[in-house]
């Protein structure tokens, strides 16, 4: 799967960046989520997301380098730390995190996910979100935290989001949903393409990501009043929607990528959001 350059559209700069990122994966490992699971564990991804990050100045410091670290969803086994934490292997030694010089460098392996037509668990983002953010995991306390969480369904999801954890994150989901724009008065001009994302900047303002064709266009200066996301399927929850929105983080329609050419535009559109479009505008 190859990955390319974030591309930018939109008129208003980021200045306010952290200086690295560490960025969890939690993935729905239940057996419709074979395609996801060989995206988010590939190696060409996170050498995109890497190479994006450093672009922007994110990672570049000695003392804040980015990291990557992998999870599953839990479900009633899978419940605890120890269970969902998938460790990489870089050059040959078990670690819990992969710096982004690992990844550039291409001595990482990365997990892989035991996805059976079969597994019916594992959808439980919520918990797995609050292991992970309730745990310190090593992190760089000067880093930004991601999860990035993938899941089409939770019909098993039986938690609920810890609203004050220990380690705040954001939460960029990338779950079935239902997307919608209303369209007022003032907004700026609608981009080519189908909606299928949106970026939560702050509280009041954010991007739609749009994607047409081969093209990925960003609408910026967004009210997210005038954004709503409900659930795509009745096995999704409306609270992994709602988590995009409470930590100032972002949502994408995972039912929009059914192809490799659609994966790598998603890897591609998440080295933007995570380098530029997620930070505060300055």
């Amino acid at each position: 799967m190859t990955f390319g350059l974030p591309a930018f559209f939109g008129r208003k700069a980021r200045s306010i960046t952290p200086p690295g990122v560490d960025v969890t994966t939690i993935t729905d490992i239940s057996g419709s989520m074979a395609n996801y699971a060989a995206f988010i564990t590939s190696a060409g991804l996170y050498e995109a997301l890497e190479t994006a990050l450093q672009a922007e100045a994110i990672g570049t410091l000695t003392a804040t380098p980015n990291k990557y670290s992998f999870c599953i969803g839990g479900d009633t086994t899978d419940n605890t730390l120890a269970k969902i934490t998938r460790n990489v292997s870089v050059s040959g030694s078990s670690q819990l995190w992969a710096l982004g010089s690992d990844v550039l460098a291409q001595t990482v392996t990365y997990p892989t996910y035991n996805i059976s037509p079969t597994n019916p668990g594992n959808e439980d983002m919520a918990l797995s979100t609050n292991l992970v953010s309730n745990n310190n995991r090593t992190y760089n306390t000067l880093n930004e935290r991601i999860i990035v969480a993938g899941s089409d369904e939770q019909s098993g999801q039986a938690t609920n989001f810890d609203a004050t954890p220990l380690f705040s994150q954001r939460y960029v989901g990338i779950h079935s949903a239902a997307l919608t724009i209303n369209e007022t008065t003032g907004l700026t001009p609608i981009p080519s393409g189908t909606l299928v994302g949106f970026v939560y900047t702050t509280s009041s303002e954010g991007v739609a990501i749009y994607i047409d064709g081969s093209t990925i266009n960003y609408r910026d200066q967004m009210p997210t009043s005038v954004f709503s996301a409900s659930p795509g399927t009745t096995d999704q929850t409306q609270a992994c929607l709602d988590q995009c929105k409470t930590t100032n983080g972002a949502l994408y329609n995972i039912t929009f990528f059914t192809s490799t050419a659609r994966y790598a535009l998603l890897g591609e559109s998440l080295g933007s959001v995570l380098g530029k479009y997620l930070y505060s505008v300055s």
